[in-house]
Parts: C-alpha cells; sequence; structure tokens
C-alpha cells in the first residue's frame, strides 16, 4: 500500500498574510519585519533556518556559514519578510 505524501507548497506560495508587526516562525521565536524604507526596492528580512550539532554556539554559526557558502549543498527553503509583515516561504530547491 503506498502512502500519501503531502505536497509541498509551491515556491513561492504565501505561507502565512498579517499585519502583525512581529511574525512567529518557531515557538518561541519572533522575527520583526524590516523597516519600511523608501529606497526604490523593497526591504525584506530573510531568514534562513537550519539546524546544526557543534560543540558550542561560535562553531554551530561557523558550520551554518560554511555549509551556506559550499556549492554543493541543497539550496535552502527560506522566510522572507517584508515591511508589511507578509510572509512568503521560497524554495529554492527546486529551482
Amino acid at each position: 500500500m503506498r502512502r500519501h505524501r503531502p505536497s509541498r507548497p509551491s515556491r513561492h506560495q504565501t505561507v502565512k498574510e498579517t499585519n502583525r508587526q512581529k511574525i512567529a516562525l518557531a515557538k518561541g521565536l519572533a522575527i520583526e519585519p524590516p523597516p519600511k524604507e523608501t529606497e526604490p526596492q523593497p526591504l525584506y528580512r530573510v531568514v534562513y533556518v537550519i539546524d546544526v550539532n557543534a560543540p558550542n554556539a561560535r562553531q554551530a554559526a561557523e558550520r551554518v556559514h560554511q555549509i551556506m557558502r559550499d556549492p554543493q549543498s541543497l539550496r535552502p527553503v527560506l522566510d522572507i519578510l517584508d515591511a508589511d509583515g507578509r510572509q512568503t516561504r521560497v524554495d529554492l530547491s527546486h529551482e
């Protein structure tokens, strides 16, 4: 018997749209949207979440930086916040 696997959201599917000033991405973690800008292009806050094993926080940060720069690493799924607090999930691994 085949198991049904839930479909993945499209690469630009909006996960949650809200006017709240903070977006909860995980229990206990709230990310504020970027400030409103007067520049020609809008400002976005891009959130990259990765779990990594390491002996301490500094080495975890170093390891993640290595992973981010490694051309052999999988492309990430990113959560993007605009200045109005709208959240969009972009899956770069499908491009």
